[in-house]
């Protein structure tokens, strides 16, 4: 799953920190937020064995998004 913008993107040097607690790119400061929401994403994703992104979309601004791994009946444990 991703999701993207129109923005002016993300720069190289920032897409693994996006994913860290607290962490507000220099251009975004004066933008109401916390820098937690992709904090927790990460957190959640990678808990399940999952992948986090930040990346460019082809047609301009940021891409943003995860990957889980295949989820099915030979994958499940523990069930009574």
């Amino acid at each position: 799953m991703s999701v993207r913008d129109h923005g002016p993107g993300i720069a190289p040097d920032e897409r693994d920190s996006v994913f860290d607690r607290f962490h507000r790119d220099p251009h975004t400061e004066a933008v109401p937020g916390s820098g937690l929401g992709l904090a927790i994403v990460h957190d959640l994703i990678t808990s399940d064995a999952g992948t986090v992104f930040a990346t460019d979309s082809p047609d301009g601004g940021a891409e943003v998004g995860f990957r889980l791994p295949p989820y099915g009946p030979a994958s499940v444990t523990g069930t009574a």
